[in-house]
């Protein structure tokens, strides 16, 4: 692929160009007047080419800023979506009442069935959004 490298001539190279006067030359009027119309032209593309150079900056700048934003969004609802149980009160009555233990393993007992609820209602819920995903159906 050509890059800017690769240009030989600025427009100012081919304004001071000078060519030497043969008897049975080019008309040198016809010749700068070709030339006023390439430099023209090499002014032209340089802007050009300035203006999409400035346009690619800007639009990665915006893309970058937009990966940004996605990322934020996507973890935020990653927090949104992650809730640990805590238990508000101890479940007593669902709990077997152990002769020697004390109020603190209770508390310990029903944490753990919670936890194991919560597992058990993800393991479901990753099951069915497998089987959406991939059409198998039940």
């Amino acid at each position: 692929m050509a890059s800017l490298n690769d240009i030989k001539l600025s427009a100012q190279d081919i304004l001071k160009k000078q060519f030497r006067s043969k008897v049975k030359g080019y008309d040198p009027d016809e010749v700068d007047a070709y030339l006023d119309e390439v430099i023209s032209d090499y002014e032209n593309f340089q802007q050009i080419i300035e203006d999409l150079y400035g346009q690619i900056g800007t639009l990665q700048r915006q893309l970058m800023d937009e990966k940004q934003k996605e990322k934020k969004t996507v973890e935020t609802e990653k927090e949104d979506k992650v809730k640990t149980y805590t238990p508000t009160h101890r479940r007593t009555a669902s709990v077997p009442n152990f002769d020697n233990e004390d109020d603190d393993n209770h508390g310990e007992i029903s944490t753990n069935i919670a936890i194991i609820q919560r597992i058990s209602t993800l393991e479901r819920k990753v099951y069915n959004l497998e089987q959406h995903v991939y059409g198998v159906k039940h």
